[in-house]
């Protein structure tokens, strides 16, 4: 095994400095954060506060940006006098309606349509207040001219009794008026529209109307927001008789995001309780000495300062600050308690007879490598996070990043501090929850078993290794004697590993399975007006959602029939894609140009131009323009300064079908690509939704990207900090089997791949690599002379904080869940997979493929052995047994045992025993410190004292003592039984592996 540990001793012995100091001056360390928390959480009074849903979810890179400042360049809009619905470059202020029966009938019927004027009729004579002034509709509507944009269909309401009893049929999905010399699109005005299959409509169940406003100025666009909110509450209120309305602006998405995060906040004071009611509870031993609740308090608080201070900083920076930043603190608990848990329980696993100083510096050592990795690939994970192109994942990652960074300062040093506080109690014998001197158990076998239950702990002076007083911790002995037994057993390894490949292969079809794209309605509350318009909308709007832009930038010979035959072959190639209607819907006015020069009532006209001539196209040209329905054109051509040449020129496609996310980023990718194939034409497609489509277009590349980088990068952190590079190359495998996990069942739970959740999937990416390093790091660390033991090793020292980690990161998010919000349910989701599967793989699938790997691969061990208490083998001439080794500070009851033993007294565990008098004075001696070795790991639980390495033949990792020669080395055994050999482990009184007995030790006489 290749080791570069260089890095972990430099990084332990460090914080073994830093625990140390801690320990001598915990005040200044619990002070100072504390202060400059509060100076930085000044900071949150500057924030800017951001809610424009176009710029936070659509990637600043994307292409529609550069495609909307053609389009604007070359066909500017202005809301005050030529305003087109169908040319709208970038969104504008409205108010939109969806009207439907309530009992979903058709609505062409007298009564609906009195209630629709009655509607319409409300609508444009509400009045708003606005700059000491009353407006209505008509004076700050948007214009096509001198008049208000039309809701066209309402021409029709004087015949709508021929429209019922059937005289009088409305085309579909186009009607042509010649006599009012306009189009009206009924297929996009009307929907659930039943065909006649004659071309008419039979029957339609729901109508749009819509309310453009003026935006030209900023008075104007200010005007027109404050009729937008006059809107909404108009239809919170209005009730009519048979129609259901469903309603939208263009401030709803904003507002839906800002009660994203206000829903949102009340729950937090909820986690707040649920986790500090876990942490006192799981910090909280029968030792009430060891006990320790203010810690797990404590941890919480430090998680919150951390959050505030972290995101105090960022906003003094000058970051705006979004809806999705408050997922951060729910995190950050997680996160933080994990790191608590870890500190507490290598502060468990120290001598509690050495002084406070002393144990801080061992807490921090043995803990500083665990935390230090994890914090560093969370915070990593959101620094890649950071430079991704869409704002919304940029913005929370840098303000996750931030807080990241801070919980982990506020850990080594307020939490320290505070640590070390709780030490100097402990030292003391003081109640950890009170603080009152406290009796040991030890001296309370008079008192009530609610006194020795609750006011007792601690260690008597005058017996400090009483066994009574110095018991494990419940949860940490069930980790390394039953979880860890079970798995050291071949066909629990064998369960676990299939179990493993059925997780793995659903994860993999899961994301064979997955869905790209952030719909609308997602991110609408569940229960608000803006989810329901978006729900009528899909149902009954979807067959022509969209008329998309074909520009064509660039001056051409129009009137060159070689340009003219290429630029209609260019929009046919358009309207041949699946995507676009046919040409009936197709508005291009150089093909309709030509049609009314040669069939159209301006024919005769006409016959006076040589239209192959660029003087008489032109001329001719906007002589059609004059006149309607061909005035509009004029809105799609781009003439040159003296009208001698056209320098751009537009036609309008009908996009046709478009049902889902799915299907709009292959619209994009299909119509792009036909644009792409004509680079001499330089052409341009566009439409003011593209910008969010180009979501659904990158999210895949760049969620590939960041998860890749991020990987590669945690991978590389792993094999720096933890020494062996097979541990390191399982962790980078529990990477990517979580990863693929997430995103496979995260598909199958109904969660898109979005710009909401690559924010999570990157973050994940941090978050597999936390209990993976825990768990790899202890059984690196672990002395065990065997795979099986290593691993229990590992699991006792990991196996609890990993739990109580994971649970809490559970716990602090499962609010979540119950959020009106799929922002916050996404969080919650793909959070709560990452820590379910992180956790199974850091205390079940990991600890068992480290131990199968080593036991593929295992060395024999040589033993060092320099202990400076040891009795030298029998120099009988015979094979020479290994010197057996006892630690002197650790037995002081056992010593008493010992000479117990000899006198044949009865012991603490009332076993007499009396050494064979026929066994020779050395060879005694050597049995009786064998025994006590054995007796007194036994005894006290203590499977951290010299320990024993079992014959390479022996698969099961059971320790099975000898029968033992009076006189020779190794003594002759059963089959079944195996050698044992005792050693130290190394030069540093490091302790030597766990050991488990399996049979009764016995000395033959």
């Amino acid at each position: 095994e290749m080791r570069m540990d260089c890095v972990d001793r430099a990084v332990s012995w460090l914080f073994q400095v830093i625990g140390e100091y801690i320990a001598r001056y915990p005040g200044y360390f619990v002070i100072v954060p504390l202060l400059v928390a509060a100076c930085l959480a000044t900071g949150l009074q500057r924030m800017i506060y951001v809610d424009d849903p176009e710029y936070l979810f659509s990637p600043v890179n994307g292409r529609s940006h550069d495609e909307r400042k053609i389009v604007e360049a070359l066909f500017p809009q202005n809301t005050s006098r030529n305003f087109d619905i169908g040319r709208q470059t970038k969104p504008e202020k409205f108010g939109r309606l969806i009207v439907v029966t309530k009992d979903e009938s058709n609505l062409l019927r007298r009564e609906i349509w009195d209630e629709i004027m009655l509607l319409d009729s409300i609508i444009k004579n509400m009045t708003v207040t606005w700059d000491d002034d009353v407006w209505r509709y008509e004076q700050i509507c948007a214009r096509d001219g001198p008049l208000c944009y039309p809701n066209d269909l309402l021409d029709f309401y004087p015949i709508i009794d021929e429209i019922e009893n059937g005289s009088f049929k409305l085309e579909y999905p186009l009607r042509i008026d010649r006599a009012r010399q306009k189009v009206y699109f009924t297929g996009a005005l009307m929907g659930g529209i039943v065909p006649d299959g004659n071309g008419y409509i039979k029957s339609a169940k729901a109508m749009a109307l819509f309310y453009y406003l003026d935006t030209s100025s900023r008075k104007a666009n200010l005007r027109s927001q404050a009729w937008e909110y006059a809107f909404l509450d108009l239809m919170e209120t209005l009730q009519l008789e048979h129609l259901r309305m469903a309603w939208f602006t263009s401030r709803s998405l904003a507002e839906e995001l800002e009660k994203n995060t206000t829903t949102v906040t009340p729950f937090f004071s909820i986690t707040v309780v649920i986790m500090l009611l876990f942490t006192v509870s799981t910090c909280v031993m029968s030792d009430a000495v060891r006990s320790k609740p203010w810690l797990g308090i404590l941890g919480c608080i430090s998680a919150g300062v951390s959050v505030i201070a972290g995101f105090g900083l960022v906003i003094y920076m000058g970051l705006e600050f979004i809806g999705i930043n408050m997922a951060a603190p729910f995190l950050m608990l997680g996160i933080g308690m994990d790191d608590t848990f870890v500190l507490l329980a290598a502060w468990r696993r120290t001598d509690p007879r050495k002084p406070v100083v002393e144990r801080m510096g061992e807490t921090y050592r043995e803990a500083a490598v665990s935390i230090t990795i994890t914090s560093l690939t969370n915070f990593i994970s959101f620094c890649i996070g950071a430079i991704t192109p869409f704002p919304s994942v940029k913005i929370f990652c840098i303000y996750t990043a931030v807080a990241v960074l801070f919980t982990y300062l506020y850990q080594i040093t307020f939490f320290g501090g505070c640590m070390a506080l709780s030490g100097y109690a402990e030292e003391k014998n003081l109640h950890g929850l009170l603080c009152f001197p406290t009796m040991p158990k030890s001296q309370a076998k008079g008192r009530s078993w609610l006194f020795r239950l609750l006011c007792t702990g601690g260690t008597n002076p005058d017996d400090p290794d009483n066994p009574m007083d110095n018991k494990e911790h419940a949860m940490m002995t069930f980790f390394r004697d039953t979880w860890g037994g079970m798995l050291s057993y071949p066909p629990t390894k064998a369960l676990v590993i299939l179990l493993f490949l059925v997780y793995l292969g659903i994860g993999l079809w899961g994301c064979t399975q997955v869905k790209e794209g952030l719909e609308r309605y997602k991110l609408a509350m569940d229960t608000s007006y803006a989810r329901d318009f978006f729900n009528t909308d899909d149902m009954y709007f979807r067959q022509f959602p969209l008329r998309i832009h074909v520009v064509m930038n660039k001056t051409m010979d129009y009137w060159d029939p070689e340009v003219y035959n290429k630029l209609v072959h260019i929009i046919e190639d358009f309207e041949n894609s699946s995507f676009v209607q046919n040409s009936a819907l197709t508005e291009c006015w150089f093909r309709e140009f030509h049609k009314q020069a040669k069939q159209g009532p301006l024919k005769g006209y006409f016959a006076q131009f040589d239209l192959t001539d660029q003087h008489d196209y032109i001329q001719g040209l906007r002589f059609m323009l004059r006149f309607a329905p061909f005035s509009t054109f004029e809105k799609d051509i781009k003439f040159n300064a003296n009208f001698t040449a056209i320098e751009a020129s537009r036609c309008i496609i009908q996009a046709t079908n478009i049902t889902d996310a799915n299907l709009e980023k292959d619209m994009v990718l299909d119509l792009r690509r036909i644009a792409d194939t004509y680079p001499d034409q330089k052409i341009t497609v566009f439409h003011t939704l593209f910008v969010f489509f180009d979501q659904f277009i990158l999210v895949r590349e760049t969620s590939i990207q960041s998860i890749g980088v991020a990987a590669a990068v945690m991978m590389i952190i792993a094999l720096i900090f933890i020494p062996s590079v097979s541990c390191a190359l399982w962790v980078a495998f529990s990477i990517c089997s979580i990863e693929i996990g997430v995103i496979g069942y995260m598909t199958l739970w109904n969660v898109n791949l979005d710009s909401i959740s690559m924010i999570n999937l990157i973050m994940c990416i941090g978050f597999s690599v936390d209990y993976s390093a825990h768990i790899s790091y202890a059984y690196l660390s672990s002395d065990g002379l065997t795979a099986n033991d290593k691993m229990k090793c590992a699991l006792h020292s990991l196996g609890m904080p990993i739990f109580q980690g994971s649970l809490s990161t559970i716990l602090g998010i499962i609010i979540l869940a119950f959020a009106p919000s799929y922002i916050f349910l996404t969080f919650f989701k793909t959070v709560f997979l990452v820590i379910l599967f992180g956790a199974l793989h850091g205390i079940l699938l990991l600890p068992v493929l480290l131990s199968l790997s080593e036991s593929f691969c295992r060395k024999q061990k040589k033993a060092i052995l320099t202990h400076p208490f040891f009795i030298p083998p029998h120099p009988n001439g015979c094979k020479t047994p290994p010197p057996v080794i006892l630690t002197a500070d650790s037995y002081g009851q056992l010593s008493k045992d010992v000479k117990r033993k000899l006198s044949g007294e009865p012991t603490t565990d009332s076993v007499v025993w009396q050494p064979p008098g026929s066994l020779p004075a050395n060879d005694s001696s050597s049995e009786l410190l064998r025994n006590m070795t054995s007796y007194g790991a036994t005894l006290k639980g203590d499977r951290d004292n010299p320990g024993y390495q079992v014959d390479e033949g022996d698969e099961s990792g059971d320790v099975v003592p000898s029968r033992l020669s009076p006189h020779c080395w190794p003594p002759t055994v059963n089959p079944e039984e195996r050698c044992l050999h005792r050693r130290h482990s190394s030069n540093d009184m490091k302790a030597p592996a766990p050991m488990r007995l399996t049979k009764q030790y016995s000395v033959p006489s």
